[in-house]
């Protein structure tokens, strides 16, 4: 029956989704290592150590910080778009991306739209006008692991909304990266902060793609990332006090993942062996 068969799929889904990282890492080291997959193991490092900056002794140390891992992020998308795509794309994709994201920054800081009213604190600077620098390669990185992560640009960037949803209440009021002029509907943060998010990350993607006429793939080895770097999002939901927070990012990063789930069926049917069904659903 109807019922039945969506149970049945819905746990064959659940089970898949929780065989993800294992099926990613020993694909990494069940072949010869190609120039891809050193680059994603060095990757699901850093995703390692981000989770080790919530657990003491680590926590509060200047080498697990916030800036240090932002740092980090920031260079890991450098080795890994320059690693992974030629000069030339990865080249554009940065100065598109960078430039796009400023315009938006400094749109939104001086106007208030479309993000809302807010403004960053001196925790960032050095600054270009009202806009820390260092934003926009946040906005690069964010981007490229995102639109790597997926075979639609329109859901890279709703990738990137899900990852805003974590980390902004977070930085804005335990962190003090940026105030908000009041408080908004989700944990103090505007819903038009969202919008603001999901415009600007679909305008640098758009652009993009009428520079280069790139399509997407996505990698197998990008959705596992995108998903564990959203539990890194978790854990530091939860340290900084937040328990709803944490609760709410880990279904948005699951419900998101588990969409992507479904977009490529077809080829997760193949990784984890799944067949496809034969007959009409009775």
């Amino acid at each position: 029956m109807l019922g039945s068969h969506l149970r049945q799929r819905l746990v064959t889904l659940t089970v898949s989704l929780g065989q993800m990282p294992l099926k990613a890492f020993q694909a990494l080291f069940s072949a010869r290592w190609t120039r891809s997959q050193i680059s994603w193991a060095i990757a699901y490092a850093y995703t390692i150590y981000v989770a080790l900056s919530a657990i003491p002794p680590f926590k509060g140390t200047t080498i697990f910080s916030v800036t240090a891992a932002s740092g980090l992020l920031v260079l890991l998308y450098f080795f890994h778009s320059y690693a992974n795509l030629n000069l030339k794309t990865a080249s554009k994709f940065f100065i598109i991306a960078a430039t796009v994201s400023f315009i938006w920054e400094f749109i939104g800081v001086t106007t208030g739209v479309p993000f809302g009213q807010y403004s960053y604190t001196t925790s960032l600077s050095p600054a270009l006008g009202p806009v820390p620098l260092f934003i926009p390669l946040l906005w690069c990185a964010l981007g490229y692991f995102c639109m790597e992560a997926s075979d639609y640009y329109i859901i890279a960037s709703a990738l990137m909304v899900s990852l805003d949803l974590s980390f902004d209440p977070v930085f804005s009021s335990s962190l003090h990266l940026w105030t908000w002029q009041s408080q908004g509907e989700y944990f103090g943060v505007p819903l038009s902060n969202f919008f603001g998010w999901f415009l600007a990350s679909l305008t640098f993607f758009a652009i993009f793609f009428l520079a280069t006429k790139r399509r997407t793939r996505s990698s197998n080895y990008a959705i596992v990332f995108y998903y564990l770097f959203g539990l890194d999002n978790v854990v530091g939901d939860l340290v900084s006090g937040s328990p709803w927070l944490a609760l709410a990012s880990f279904i948005i990063f699951t419900a998101a993942t588990i969409i992507i789930f479904l977009v490529h069926k077809d080829r997760w049917r193949k990784l984890f062996g799944i067949s496809r069904p034969t007959g009409p659903i009775g």
